[in-house]
């Protein structure tokens, strides 16, 4: 599936239709992908009268990933993605603008792993420098 966590989607059609959300959560096995804020119902649930109090819940149901399509970041258009591989990595590609799709958490994971190794690195550098002053 080409449709990963974080990225943007537009909705192709249902009641939703032409609304824009970011992937919540996606299920590869049943090819669902469930979307922020939207394909939202409510759900009665009773209670037992004595612990549970009786409530109304709204939930996000799944979209199937037939109704939804990726917005791509640098061009902002619905696009459909084809995909690379470089440097043994598989990489996603824009159809329209043909530049790499990078999806909001693998940059979030990119900055983070970055901050780690310098941090990594100044604790080495730290210790090489107290192990010679000795």
């Amino acid at each position: 599936m080409r449709i990963k966590k974080g990225d943007t989607v537009k909705i192709l059609y249902g009641k939703d239709k032409g609304k824009r959300g970011p992937v919540v959560a996606v299920d590869v096995k049943k090819e669902k992908v469930i979307v922020e804020g939207l394909n939202l119902y409510k759900k009665h649930i009773k209670g037992d009268g004595q612990s549970k109090t009786s409530e109304i819940i709204t939930i996000e149901k799944p979209f199937p990933v037939s109704k939804i399509m990726l917005i791509c970041p640098s061009c902002d258009k619905p696009t459909r993605v084809s995909s690379k591989i470089e440097d043994d990595k598989k990489i996603r590609i824009c159809i329209k603008c043909g530049k790499e799709i990078v999806s909001n958490i693998s940059k979030e994971k990119k900055e983070e792993t970055k901050v780690d190794v310098t941090k990594k690195q100044v604790k080495k550098a730290k210790s090489k420098t107290k192990n010679k002053i000795k």
